[in-house]
């Protein structure tokens, strides 16, 4: 059995933090002479550092790529700057060593997506091995430009915090601590909730960009399967689907962002996407932008719920009137109305007084509950009891109202 390295310098660098002076990070050192290492099969590039190799992909605007031609990422930067976009964007997306997270888990390579003016550029940082990780950090600063926002998919609860672990275990500082940072996978979540089997970034690439992956793509949790057999072989041919897997992320990465600042800009043609751009103008307190994705949506197939959105606009701020005229306006064709008649049925009695009209829209509730007999599950249990108490006590009161 063979003895484990004493100087290993990972495990020294686990150490640093525990010295005196460990309180007061440094910022990273240059990465030190580029010596080639002896690691078969690896991809066209260079070594930039001991144990760092780059590769490089250009991609020229207007190029296909998915259902779409290729575009300037950049230039959704304004659309987003609310969700935390900054005035240009640097995309980042690592692969790693496990999904767990921790000290023990490493990432031995980053792809960073940077937008030029004629062409979008893709470079990859391939650590060799984790006794190099600093100068692979370092390596990484170096490509990072001046100005720039972040743009991760699920980078804000793993990406990020490991790459910080990194960082602080070589006590070093991320320089991209402070810069703006925006996740696409919240925003991916709330338009295509509900909409997909899934909101990972590859169901999306798949069903909303139209990417097409080749067979030399490798799923993700065989990444660091392959990378353990690379340090015991040095042999990075297993590695190519890797290469391949993580600039085609980034491609999507860039192109999603494009497509979501089309749909928050309301250049979607589709119903449903104007009401939930409207919904994510409204969260953000922009209820001007919020309207506009509303009205639009009124011209199409999304008319029934932004008929319902505007119905909740009105209520809250006391036009009962038009509230009332929006709930009826989404009756229209509505398939499960059964909280609209509610609606409806709340207003008459408490805002107008009209316990007739309540009435008859509570029967109508219970009418189409009974139509739906077949289910009798809790759900329709559950409801058939409220809109029968419902009924029953505005028949009290209606009674006690004749009386009187």
């Amino acid at each position: 059995m063979a003895r484990p390295n004493r100087f290993d310098p990972e495990k020294f660098g686990r150490l640093d933090k525990y010295l005196p002076g460990a309180a007061r990070p440094e910022p990273l050192c240059a990465t030190g002479e580029a010596l080639p290492m002896d690691v078969r099969n690896l991809p066209a590039g260079a070594w930039v550092a001991r144990g760092v190799y780059r590769t490089e992909l250009v991609v020229p605007h207007g190029k296909q790529f998915g259902a779409n031609a290729f575009e300037d990422p950049a230039r959704a930067c304004p659309v987003l700057k609310p969700w935390g976009a900054g005035e240009t964007s640097v995309f980042l997306d690592l692969e790693t060593t496990g999904l767990s997270g921790g000290t023990g888990t490493y990432a031995f390579m980053v792809g960073l997506g940077l937008c030029g003016a004629e062409a979008f550029k893709v470079v990859q940082l391939f650590l060799a091995g984790p006794g190099w990780e600093r100068n692979w950090l370092a390596a990484l600063e170096a490509e990072l430009p001046a100005q720039y926002g972040l743009v991760t998919y699920n980078g804000r609860a793993f990406d990020l915090p490991l790459l910080r672990t990194r960082y602080a275990l070589q006590r070093a500082v991320p320089s991209w601590n402070a810069a703006p940072h925006i996740d696409l996978l919240l925003l991916a979540r709330h338009f295509y909730r509900g909409r997909l089997a899934s909101c990972s970034l590859s169901t999306v690439e798949h069903d909303v960009l139209g990417v097409r992956r080749s067979e030399e793509d490798i799923p993700g949790r065989e990444i660091p399967t392959r990378y353990t057999q690379y340090l015991a072989t040095s042999d990075a041919g297993p590695l190519r689907g890797v290469f391949y897997h993580n600039a085609l992320d980034i491609l999507s990465l860039a192109a999603l962002q494009t497509k979501i600042a089309s749909l928050v800009s309301m250049k979607s043609g589709n119903g449903e996407d104007l009401v939930r751009c409207g919904d994510l103008w409204q969260m953000m307190g922009r209820t001007e932008e919020a309207h506009a994705a509303w009205k639009q949506a009124l011209a199409g197939p999304g008319a029934r719920e932004a008929h319902l959105r505007f119905a909740e606009h009105y209520k809250r701020s006391g036009d009962y009137e038009n509230a009332r005229a929006c709930y009826q306006k989404a009756l229209e064709g509505e398939r499960r109305p059964l909280e609209t008649l509610e609606n409806l049925a709340k207003l008459e009695e408490h805002r107008f007084g009209d316990l007739q009209a309540a009435l008859a829209y509570a029967e109508q509730a219970l009418a189409w509950l009974d139509a739906r007999r077949a289910l009798r599950d809790y759900k329709w249990r559950l409801e058939r009891h409220g809109v029968t108490y419902r009924i029953a006590r505005l028949k009290r009161k209606l009674a006690g109202k004749d009386q009187a």
